[in-house]
């Protein structure tokens, strides 16, 4: 179970609203310019933008190293899609070194400060597997559920899939408690 999950959650939590893309490669090279400029700047958004091409190599050479210097400014600065993307980062070791103690704290940062469901699903996902810290699956479970709720397909899908092996393993009262506890400290997320 835990291999289906880890993958599941990596993958669905590393994918990410691409960029506008340009018609020409004169065009990305423009628009990359043009993001670097703003990210320079101090902009938290084009930092996260511009870690994202770099990582795809939109409009410029691949770099994961400077992606990751990116993505983390833009984690630092508290804008979403940074955390979660320097939680995923983490995860994989992509451009830093691996380490997955801190993606579980990123990932469980980004979801109390934005009450974000797609971070939730990160941090339950680490939860349910034991990656970064103990294993709490039921505490995973009811984070899982609760990223459902707040409009997360991906959970959904990844609640579908494990299911079966769940099934009849939990204490739902348990997985209650949890999903109440975190609304009552942290709001419902979406």
């Amino acid at each position: 179970m835990r291999a289906v999950v880890l993958a599941s959650i990596l993958l669905l939590g590393a994918a990410s609203p691409a960029l506008v893309q340009a018609q020409t490669p004169q065009d990305a090279t423009a628009q990359y310019r043009d993001v670097k400029a703003r990210a320079e700047a101090g902009d938290a958004e084009a930092q996260w933008n511009l870690g994202m091409m770099l990582l795809n190599g939109e409009g410029t050479t691949r770099n994961e190293r400077e992606a990751w210097r990116w993505v983390r400014a833009s984690g630092d600065a508290g804008y979403e899609n940074g955390m979660i993307s320097t939680a995923v980062m983490l995860a994989l070791g992509q451009g830093t070194t691996k380490d997955e103690s801190q993606a579980r704290d990123w990932y469980r940062r980004a979801a109390e400060t934005h009450d974000s469901a797609h971070a939730l699903r990160g941090y339950a996902g680490m939860l349910l597997t034991g990656q970064g810290g103990p294993q709490e699956v039921e505490r995973g479970l009811a984070y899982l559920e609760l990223a459902g709720e707040g409009g997360d397909e991906n959970a959904l899908r990844i609640l579908e899939a494990i299911a079966p092996q769940v099934a009849g393993r939990v204490d739902r009262a348990r997985l209650d408690a949890y999903k109440t506890e975190w609304v009552a400290a942290h709001g419902r997320p979406d």
